[in-house]
């Protein structure tokens, strides 16, 4: 069964092993700091014995204990604070290497992680380190080329390509809704469905503030619903909200 945390991660392709070369075509980049929020609230319907799913009115039929064995769940989550990512080099497959940690306030804090980012919004991490949902969130962004000219259609869409793996499919598209000399506002549109038991699907939708000139994401708004069909067994929908919103940029100019 996936946790919430491996839903969005695999949403932003986490991968399994972790192996970049040892040389970076580079030297060491920025450090930017991001303030984040995030809120999980999930649902469960869930089957909890083999009775009838049709309701038993225990007052007018006399019975005691009926049941119809569904029961409901409700849960939430939220947090703020910081982000911090220390861009380290660039691999020669064009990767982005960065040191990622996060500073919440209540539970979200993780000490840094070695992640490579690319261009497709593919992401892979140290598998050994914590990396929480929403600093996935944000490193779908820090590849290199994510907006690349070239790929535009006359809509200035465009559709990430290679992001589907063994029992994964994952579409991402992405549109330039707005361009203020580099100061893009870009749309996407991204659904990850997981094969097996639970019929796992996320649906994600982000409003993108993007710094053409830097290679950037200078904001991000996020709303992903995640959905799990168990069948008979039951249901669950689960609803994450990050925000992020670039805060430091030392190789900014002043």
């Amino acid at each position: 069964m996936y946790t919430l945390s491996k839903a969005l991660a695999a949403a932003g392709l986490a991968a399994l092993s972790f192996a970049p070369s040892a040389a970076y075509a580079g030297s060491a980049g920025p450090t930017l700091v991001y303030n984040f929020t995030y809120s999980s609230n999930q649902s469960i319907q869930a089957r909890d014995s083999s009775d009838s799913a049709e309701s038993i009115n225990t007052q007018t039929q006399g019975l005691a204990g009926g049941t119809n064995g569904i029961s409901h769940y409700n849960g939430a989550l939220d947090d703020k604070g910081t982000m911090t990512v220390q861009v380290v080099g660039t691999e020669q497959d064009g990767g982005v290497v960065v040191n990622i940690s996060e500073a919440g306030q209540q539970t979200r804090r993780a000490p840094a992680a070695t992640c490579v980012a690319y261009g497709n919004t593919r992401v892979i991490c140290d598998p050994n380190k914590t990396v929480y949902s929403e600093e996935y969130t944000l490193l779908r962004f820090l590849g290199g080329k994510f907006v690349d000219p070239s790929q535009l259609d006359a809509n200035k869409h465009w559709a990430a390509t290679g992001l589907s793996g063994p029992g994964l499919t994952v579409s991402a598209d992405y549109t330039i809704n707005g361009n203020d000399n580099g100061q893009m506002q870009i749309g996407e549109k991204r659904i990850v469905k997981a094969s097996g038991v639970g019929h796992l699907t996320t649906d994600v939708e982000t409003k993108i503030g993007y710094d053409f000139n830097r290679s950037l994401p200078v904001s991000v708004d996020e709303y992903a619903a995640q959905y799990t069909d168990g069948g008979l067994k039951g249901t669950s929908t689960t609803i994450y909200q990050t925000t992020l919103q670039l805060v430091s940029d030392t190789m900014a100019k002043t």
